[in-house]
């Protein structure tokens, strides 16, 4: 008995023996290899990680969307991603699996392919001794449809990094006024600030704040399992909704780019503006450009910021003076044809009227019709208080500088001192020797609209809060001071009927027959090394409408070596039927959703019909195939409902479809993606098809449409 027990205390001490030596030998193994003996995991790297090694990941803010005033998507963020490819065989996963590039052939075959550019450039480039490597332009702004593709070829060592770019859904679109957002610095890829345009002047509203994620990480900067240790949410940024109509835009700048190319014009701009409260229903600049692309051929936005000689369209004001003050009776005669500008009894200049002979002896009435420089004369010098004309030349904004939300527009030149009827004074009258912006002239002749007083321009509707909908700023309608009086007004808005409707007047081709126009055109006289050009003008048309109570105003102007003037008549006309629709029915509230767009391709097309249907869309289904194989707009971008998206098939039999009130924009990405020839006739909304809906189509098929 005590032999047994002997025996087995003898074991039980053995046993312990064995296990103090095993502790004692791992201890050891521990401290040289930093691993434990039977798991072999790294304690040493794992305490190190769990001691402090943290890494931090940025969520980036949406930037707040730009919409139209209905509703449309002008701006708004779309997630495009960098790529970077590891090459050191020290990054390993958390497994401890390679995380680096280990077939560089097949990893070159592919990029290539994906990222559309040589095998060659990207295997030179995996071909490096370095921990990793960038792909230049070809490896930044990749989308997501390449970076899915590339993806699923299960390539190791490839590292995507996610940024936010800005799309601008129309391209060349109010460019100047909508401006563009970038990236702050190539440092910081998460933050975007606009730099240019309403983008920049609203950043402080758009942009929203970025939050964080921390976790804890390996040595190799793999995130370790388990619940982040703390996370700061991103506070998105706010939507701007503009004053400016999708659709009189896109009428607008097509018909500048058109007429523009037409006339051979150096530069041109034009705007419209509801005349009763300020708001800008479009603008166009050109040569223009496209935020996507940024292809400037210049920064300077021509409507509100150069300064130009005006012309006879500053005539006007000094008419307008003269009524008000009591100074002018307009069926009094003066002899036309030229006026000696005499000072100290010596001639310093003979002013001449346009057509060098005159009218003989004519009314003052008369005058304004013809656009007669030495009516001009006549009233300024013999005539007109000094001091209350430059006054209201301040009242109605010229010669000084001032801000249409936070765009800041030019002040022009004053060519005169104001303390003596001088030559440049005169001269000032109509329209030569001092400078003035558009935007000026758009501010100034609201005051034939509005009883005598201008009513301020301006871009911006409102500012909403996407999540909780609350308004957190609103534009409105700022007026003047009554600057000329109601007699003065109402005798005025005939002088400006008679010069486009009696027939005499200059602005015979600005006349419709759908729309009383008023207004008054000009000619403006350029400086070329230090002198006027004989052949190059300034050509200017103001109008309103209709007669009686007019409710939109349009300024246009361009330079070239001819005139154009039908040519801007006809752009006037249509622009103005278009406007006073959409003015007419501004009372109507636009009770419109939006949608951000998936990527459908691949997808079936009944599942997209479904998907688009439930948020208002409207899939327009180009070929008879059962899978979408590319779409119109792409996937990220915002659309407003009723919008029209467009969804090419895999099937060859395609069909026309009705165009009525569709788009300039909507049928030219029909015809891309349809591979036919889209031609339009005139400018804004498609009203007739000469392919009848249903008829078949051809690839290189020519598809008639017309516009108005």
């Amino acid at each position: 008995m005590k032999k047994a027990k002997f025996k087995y205390a003898k074991l039980i001490y053995i046993i312990f023996a064995f296990v103090v030596l095993l502790l004692a030998f791992n201890i050891i193994y521990l401290t040289v290899t930093g691993k434990t003996l039977v798991s072999q995991v790294n304690i040493r790297d794992f305490a190190k990680t769990r001691g402090g090694s943290q890494t931090t990941k940025i969520i980036q803010a949406k930037r707040g969307t730009i919409y139209t005033s209905d509703k449309k998507v002008v701006a708004t963020d779309v997630k495009k991603y960098n790529l970077v490819a590891i090459l050191s065989h020290k990054r390993l996963t958390a497994k401890g699996e390679p995380a680096y590039v280990q077939d560089k052939e097949k990893t070159a075959r592919v990029l290539a392919k994906y990222l559309g550019t040589s095998y060659d450039y990207i295997y030179n480039k995996l071909k490096k001794t370095s921990y990793q490597v960038e792909f230049g332009n070809v490896g930044k702004n990749v989308s997501a449809l390449a970076k899915k593709q590339i993806d699923a070829e299960n390539l190791p060592g490839l590292e995507w990094s996610e940024i936010t770019s800005r799309n601008y859904e129309f391209g060349d679109f109010a460019s100047y006024e909508v401006g563009y957002a970038g990236l702050k610095d190539t440092n910081d890829p998460y933050t975007m600030v606009g730099q240019m345009g309403i983008e920049k002047s609203y950043n402080s509203w758009l942009a929203g704040k970025n939050g964080k994620t921390v976790y804890l990480a390996d040595a190799n900067k793999n995130q370790l399992p388990g619940e982040a240790l703390s996370t700061t949410k991103a506070v998105d940024g706010n939507d701007v909704y503009m004053t400016i109509n999708s659709t009189l835009q896109t009428q607008l700048d097509s018909a500048m780019k058109e007429f523009s190319e037409n006339v051979k014009s150096s530069a041109s701009a034009c705007a419209i503006m509801d005349a009763k409260t300020g708001r800008i229903l479009a603008i166009s600049n050109y040569p223009s450009f496209d935020p996507n692309k940024r292809n400037f051929t210049s920064y300077e936005d021509k409507f509100i910021n150069m300064a130009i000689e005006p012309g006879s369209v500053f005539k006007s004001f000094v008419y307008a003076n003269a009524l008000s003050d009591g100074k002018l009776n307009l069926k009094e005669t003066y002899v036309s044809g030229h006026f000696n500008f005499m000072s100290a009894n010596k001639l310093i200049a003979t002013i001449h009227d346009h057509n060098k002979v005159g009218w003989g002896t004519i009314t003052y009435e008369q005058g304004l019709y013809h656009s007669s420089n030495t009516a001009i004369c006549h009233i300024l010098l013999e005539k007109t208080d000094m001091q209350s004309l430059i006054q209201d030349y301040n009242d109605l904004g010229f010669f000084k500088a001032s801000k249409i939300d936070g765009l800041v527009s030019g002040s022009g030149v004053k060519g005169f001192d104001g303390k003596s009827k001088s030559l440049s004074y005169v001269t000032t009258g109509f329209g030569q020797g001092s400078s003035v912006t558009a935007l000026q002239l758009l501010r100034a002749y609201s005051v034939f609209a509005n009883k005598g007083r201008t009513v301020e321009p301006y871009l911006v509707d409102k500012v909403v809060n996407p999540k909780t909908n609350k308004t957190l700023y609103k534009g409105k309608t700022t007026m003047s001071k009554q600057i000329f009086t109601d007699d003065a007004i109402n005798q005025m808005r005939s002088l400006l009927s008679g010069i486009v409707n009696s027939g005499e007047g200059t602005g015979t081709p600005y006349k419709s027959d759908e729309v009383e126009i008023i207004g008054k055109t000009g000619t403006g006289q350029v400086a070329v090394k230090g002198g006027y050009s004989a052949d190059f003008h300034t050509h200017l048309f103001a109008g309103l409408a209709p007669y009686d109570d007019p409710r939109v105003e349009i300024i246009i102007w361009w330079q070239n070596n001819a005139s154009g003037t039908d040519e801007a008549g006809q752009i006037v006309k249509d622009m103005m039927k278009s406007s006073l629709n959409v003015v007419a029915g501004n009372s109507k509230t636009v009770q419109a959703t939006t949608y951000k767009l998936k990527s459908y391709i691949n997808q079936s097309t009944s599942f997209v019909s479904q998907e688009l249907g439930k948020h208002s869309v409207t899939p327009i289904i180009i070929g008879d195939g059962g899978t979408v194989v590319n779409q119109y707009p792409a996937a990220g971008n915002e659309v407003a409902s009723s919008t029209h998206v467009m969804l090419r098939t895999d099937g060859s039999n395609m069909t026309m479809p009705s165009m009525i009130n569709w788009s300039r924009k909507d049928a030219e990405a029909f015809g891309e993606l349809s591979n036919t020839k889209i031609e339009i006739d005139g400018v804004g909304t498609i009203y007739q098809q000469d392919v009848n809906k249903g008829t078949a189509l051809t690839p290189g098929m020519t598809i008639k449409l017309h516009a108005k």
